[in-house]
């Protein structure tokens, strides 16, 4: 099977769990094509047999480059298996995160849903962003929770 996995990151998190899934779905002799919508244009999604979208929430939203994705392939997307996922803080409200911020077309199409964890690196954030971040987390040092089990459980459901 041959797949597009796209995804947008602000800080590099969402790209690090999107290429941990990229390694699943690869040792299960999958072809895929992994695509940042933040630095690079997708290819067409004809030749794929399945779109996995996935990026990560700030404040509500799903990152703007992936609703532009959806939002201009909403109907090639019809025909394919699709697949999604986020990564943000929020783990306890990922479920309704993921309902909220994808179309109704995308989610109940969707063979896989998946929230692959957090990561906060204040280092690589915006003096605005590590405000926000200190006052909604409470804490002061960079943080890494990448859900290694969910991508896994995800690549399998795809398959």
């Amino acid at each position: 099977m041959r797949i597009l996995v796209v995804f947008a990151s602000k800080y590099g998190f969402t790209e690090k769990a999107a290429e941990k899934l990229r390694d699943e779905l690869v040792a299960g002799k999958h072809g895929v094509t992994l695509v940042n919508l933040g630095k690079e244009e997708p290819p067409g999604i004809e030749g794929f047999d399945a779109v996995v979208i996935g990026g990560s929430i700030y404040a509500g939203f799903i990152r703007p480059e992936v609703r532009r994705f959806f939002r201009e392939n909403l109907a090639a997307l019809t025909g394919k298996k699709l697949a999604i996922f986020i990564c943000g803080g929020l783990k306890n409200k990922a479920e309704e995160q993921i309902k909220a911020v994808f179309p109704r077309e995308i989610y109940s199409r969707a063979a896989a849903k998946g929230y692959f964890g957090y990561g906060v690196n204040y280092e690589k954030m915006s003096f605005f962003d590590r405000i926000v971040m200190r006052l909604v987390s409470g804490r002061k040092e960079n943080q890494f929770c990448l859900r290694e089990e969910n991508i896994k459980k995800f690549a399998m459901e795809l398959e």
